[in-house]
């Protein structure tokens, strides 16, 4: 084979090798292929919590509404009562805990160890409530197993459910706290390692008022992570 014929081929080979490359980078472009092929998207495990009416009750003999504040007989409220919004009220703290395992509740994530780079893509409400008072905001967070007090420094608050109106029945977006994907990475890094889903809020049952029925509250939503073997 003579010089001519192999700097043809050479050069024929050259150029089918940047066809090929540009080909793939408009692939790559386009979304036809992906440029992150560990990265995928899941449901997350849907945590519910029922907040119940049985634990608000008032104090004994409280039966009717008691003014406070200025301008009434009662400038405080004796304990353990607080003045919220002119009435003596119960302030009633409200916690319930529930284990995330991602390793076993999300079939996606068999046979990894690890997630990174988390983006919480959907975040999500549902809620029935029958109770006859509403439910101040319910804060989200995530704390290590065996965590069970939000207030507990390892427990990292990472969104925010609004208020709940006396018998609504409402689902929308939960309000996620500034670094919420960080948070989820956080705790849910390492598969094998359960942590804890911690729902939290204070009723307020205002004198006068016999608290009943009851909330029922379930997060969903949609993770995408990068995932190691």
């Amino acid at each position: 084979m003579n010089d001519k014929m192999i700097a043809m081929r050479s050069l024929s080979f050259g150029l089918q090798w940047r066809l090929g490359g540009l080909a793939l980078l408009g692939a790559l472009g386009c979304g036809l292929i992906s440029s992150d092929i560990t990265k995928v998207t899941f449901d997350l495990p849907a945590k519910h919590y029922v907040f119940t009416s049985q634990g608000w009750m008032l104090p004994a003999g409280v039966n009717q509404a008691v003014p406070c504040g200025q301008g009434t007989p009662l400038a405080t409220c004796p304990a353990p009562l607080m003045c919220d919004a002119g009435v003596c009220s119960a302030h009633v703290p409200v916690t319930i805990v529930q284990k995330m395992d991602l390793k076993n509740d999300v079939p996606a994530l068999a046979g990894h160890q690890s997630i990174a780079d988390v983006t919480l893509e959907q975040l999500r409400y549902d809620v029935v409530s029958t109770a006859n008072v509403p439910i101040p905001p319910i804060d989200l967070y995530l704390a290590p197993q065996g965590i069970m007090d939000p207030s507990d420094p390892s427990a990292t608050k990472f969104g925010t459910v609004p208020m709940i109106a006396a018998g609504a029945t409402v689902s929308d977006d939960v309000q996620k706290a500034p670094g919420a994907d960080a948070t989820f990475t956080k705790y849910g890094h390492d598969l094998a390692t359960p942590f804890n889903f911690i729902a939290t809020t204070t009723v307020i049952v205002p004198t006068g008022t016999t608290p009943s029925g009851m909330v029922d509250v379930t997060i969903n939503g949609k993770l995408a992570a990068k995932l190691s073997l």
